[in-house]
């Protein structure tokens, strides 16, 4: 009796050992086979650190898992592409004009597909229907693309100090002659200030404007004075003022 106890206890030790190594296959596996769902196939041409497991989230909330990434060959692009598989949870409706897109590839984030829903009224995705995800971009290739511009903003720089330092360059000889003009128009300004020549003089001196004053006055208080012939002076100073 103590051996048939003894084969009985081993026989359920052995059936739970194989169940709960069966638990952790399924758990290892990423197979739903104790959740209800759809699968959702979407087709990235660049997926960086994202593998299977990953989140699925919208909105921010967590809808699904990644169960599969595999590289297969795109017959209508001729190049090799990266198919992710995901799992949806059920009672989550995924519709044809909603985005995908791979978040979180940097190092303090979490990788996971993002779904983005858009208005409009589109069909739910159907089973065998593959999405196009959102193009994702390379670290290395934005890092490339930065060195470009910066290799090409610094000859653009060279030779914009190659055009300034050429006596010969229109551009040197344009920034000469506004140097000139400005020069020039100083010592203009600088005239006029200080009362010389003829601006400066009706600008500056109060005793000349007095005198145009007083004379404007009078004119307008007595035109008579114009029509007479001993008013030379008077028209004279009269039409150059209007002048």
């Amino acid at each position: 009796m103590k051996k048939k106890s003894n084969e009985v206890s081993v026989g359920v030790f052995v059936i739970l050992g194989f169940v709960f190594l069966t638990l952790v296959l399924f758990f290892i596996s990423g197979k739903d086979w104790f959740r209800s769902g759809y699968p959702v196939d979407v087709m990235f041409n660049y997926v960086s650190i994202l593998n299977k497991g990953a989140p699925v989230r919208m909105a921010g909330v967590r809808v699904g898992e990644v169960s599969q990434v595999s590289i297969i060959y795109d017959k209508v692009k001729q190049s090799n592409r990266v198919k992710v598989k995901l799992f949806i949870e059920k009672g989550v409706e995924i519709r044809e004009n909603y985005t995908f897109t791979i978040r979180g590839t940097h190092i303090l984030s979490e990788p996971h597909v993002e779904i983005s829903p858009n208005p409009g009224a589109f069909p739910l995705v159907r089973k065998g229907v593959v999405m196009e995800g959102v193009p994702l971009v390379a670290p290395e290739e934005l890092i490339d693309r930065a060195h470009e511009t910066l290799d090409h903003l610094s000859s653009v720089t060279g030779s914009l100090k190659d055009m300034l330092k050429s006596p010969d360059g229109n551009m040197y000889q344009s920034f000469q002659n506004i140097e000139a003009s400005s020069a020039s128009l100083s010592q203009i300004l600088g005239k006029v200030e200080k009362g010389d020549g003829t601006v400066g003089k009706l600008l500056m001196e109060d005793e000349l404007y007095k005198e145009m004053d007083a004379l404007v006055k009078d004119v307008r208080a007595h035109p008579w004075k114009l029509l007479k012939k001993d008013s030379k002076d008077t028209r004279k100073w009269y039409f150059l003022f209007l002048a």
